[in-house]
């Protein structure tokens, strides 16, 4: 493994890449509100939805699958032909930048600074699609499944790296991608897992809020629908 400075001018971009806080600058431009004050705090699609509309959560969530495309995708711009294992630290530091975009350091009361973002599971998939085209296979349906029938948007990002790492065990056996990948989809899971404690904590409480375009399975859910 022969390091030099470009494979770390390449991480530190795409850390940058990850950070840049798309929902953030769509709600401040468009609502002149700082979004980390509403609601969950999160710059994420269903966060962008609840205050700026459909639409521009819709639009978030494509800049953020994006970004995380794009943070794998640049790495050439500095290492040739970059290794598996780099791409894959880089895929994560995309993650990490989004759940901990530098763009967002606040000082709070305690004195400490803090960084702000959102969950990452956009973002994720973005990189993992990047890393192997054939993630797809793997992952749209059954967490489409899973957001459709269960409505939680933190219990479907959650299970996109799970379906991810069991996606690149295939095309690795397949020959098809590389080992290296597994790493990715471990260390971009337990990122995504730590930035959705507090949803995991409203879940066992009962009061994770669910989106409005799931489907209405259970009788309860259709009795509520009609009453509202």
């Amino acid at each position: 493994m022969n390091l030099t400075i470009n494979h770390f001018l390449y991480l530190i971009a795409a850390y940058l890449i990850g950070a840049i806080p798309f929902g953030w600058l769509i709600v401040k431009l468009l609502k002149h509100k700082d979004i980390r004050y509403i609601a969950s705090g999160r710059m994420g699609m269903s966060n962008v939805m609840r205050v700026a509309g459909t639409f521009w959560g819709i639009v978030t969530a494509v800049l953020d699958v994006l970004k995380g495309y794009a943070a794998v995708k640049i790495a050439p711009l500095f290492v040739p032909v970059p290794e598996p294992w780099l791409l894959s630290i880089g895929g994560i530091l995309a993650v990490l930048g989004h759940i901990y975009s530098i763009f967002l350091i606040e000082k709070r009361r305690d004195g400490k600074f803090y960084l702000r973002g959102g969950a990452g599971g956009l973002t994720s998939a973005g990189a993992a699609v990047a890393l192997w085209r054939g993630f797809w296979f793997a992952m749209p349906l059954p967490c489409l499944l899973i957001y459709l029938f269960t409505g939680y948007a933190s219990v479907t990002v959650a299970c996109f790296n799970i379906f991810g790492f069991i996606g690149y065990v295939v095309g690795a056996i397949l020959g098809k991608c590389s080992w290296w990948f597994l790493l990715y989809a471990v260390g971009a899971e337990i990122l995504v897992l730590i930035s959705l404690q507090p949803n995991f904590k409203r879940l066992r409480r009962g009061d994770e809020r669910k989106s409005s375009l799931r489907i209405r399975w259970r009788k309860e859910d259709r009795e509520n629908n009609k009453s509202s």
